[in-house]
């Protein structure tokens, strides 16, 4: 998800290599550094779900800390996972939690436990373009069957029952999914995975040998491809879709009716279906989406950190960074399309980031 929606204050840098800022505890290096090798500059990056509140946060901390630059780069979870866990950067943004091989390489890449604390929630957005046509609803089974390529005219039965009044034309249905291993593809088939299996059948993964559609690379590509497509469709988080002035879909889950896209349904929906698997610092979740309440395809975003820094510097530069946005911080996700997160899990978050050391 490349596209910020946020104009960053001036000063914050152009995003630098992605060697820098080493978690294992060697010097960030080149113009991020002090002497002595302390770290005044991050380059973090993964998720593209969280990227454009990345950003805010980036632009409000350097605001007030004009000596420190934190550029967060949206290069998808799964890219944000290998650099952390190969000790290239202090840390990383992912939709997902870490395997049990990825922890073990980011603990030692560390030299530390490696941590994974929620930093930000927000919804998978159902974003489409279809001429004539603003207010959708979908409920789980016929969204399965557009991405598996069994639904393909938007005027199909099953989409026209769900939508009386609405006129829906005999286009053909475009999807686009994401082509690089991602986060929002691991939450959208984790949703379908658990309410409408008998449809489909891809499992949960952050990445798919996908039956039909278009792929291309982060959110900034599929939505780019919907909004140059009549009749399109794809997935991503709501902030692309109000930059590119495209709709999104109502959708039905397995509770309640057909539920929009907010910062209150996704509190909702994370109150009534994440639940903490790790143990306190970390803080991994694992998500429930037949359980949810609010709007059904919600998650949790987390962020990647060592809980011990050999480069003190480093370490207390992540920790006052990542303070200030869980903290603070939080204020800036409602308006950018994000929800912030639940004031108890919020406070947990806040504890494990002070142990940081």
């Amino acid at each position: 998800m490349n596209v910020s929606l946020v104009t960053r204050a001036a000063g914050i840098a152009v995003v630098a290599a992605l060697g820098l800022a080493a978690c294992a505890g060697s010097s960030s290096g080149g113009t991020g550094s002090t002497g002595g090798g302390s770290s005044t500059s991050l380059t973090p990056q993964g998720s593209t779900f969280q990227q454009t509140l990345e950003q805010q946060w980036a632009s409000k901390y350097h605001q007030a800390h004009p000596d420190a630059e934190i550029t967060y780069s949206g290069t998808g979870s799964s890219a944000g996972i290998e650099q952390f866990t190969a000790g290239k950067v202090a840390f990383a943004g992912s939709d997902v939690t870490m395997s049990a091989e990825e922890q073990s390489k980011a603990d030692a890449a560390c030299g530390s436990t490696a941590l994974t604390l929620p930093i930000t929630s927000g919804g998978v957005a159902i974003i489409y373009n279809l001429e004539g046509v603003t207010n959708l609803r979908l409920d789980a089974a016929t969204l399965a069957g557009i991405f598996m390529g069994k639904i393909t005219k938007w005027n199909d039965p099953a989409i026209a029952h769900q939508n009386p009044g609405v006129h829906l034309p005999d286009t053909s249905i475009a999807t686009f999914h994401r082509s690089d291993g991602s986060g929002t593809t691991n939450v959208l088939s984790g949703f379908l995975d658990a309410t409408a299996k008998s449809v489909w059948t891809l499992g949960v993964n952050k990445e798919f040998t996908w039956p039909s559609g278009q792929g291309a690379v982060g959110s900034s590509g599929v939505v780019a491809g919907v909004k140059n497509t009549n009749g399109g469709i794809t997935y991503a988080e709501i902030t692309y879709a109000k930059q590119a002035q495209l709709p999104t879909a109502a959708i039905k889950g397995t509770t309640g009716g057909y539920v929009s896209i907010s910062a209150e349904n996704v509190t909702k929906s994370i109150n009534s279906g994440f639940t903490l698997t790790g143990t306190a610092p970390d803080l991994a979740g694992a998500l429930s989406f037949a359980d949810m309440t609010g709007y059904p395809i919600s998650t949790v975003s987390y962020v990647l950190v060592c809980s011990t820094y050999a480069d003190s510097a480093e370490g207390s530069l992540v920790k006052d960074y990542l303070t200030y946005a869980a903290g603070d911080g939080q204020a800036e996700a409602d308006p950018l399309g994000f929800a912030p997160l639940p004031a108890a899990l919020d406070q947990k978050v806040l504890s494990s980031v002070a142990t940081i050391g």
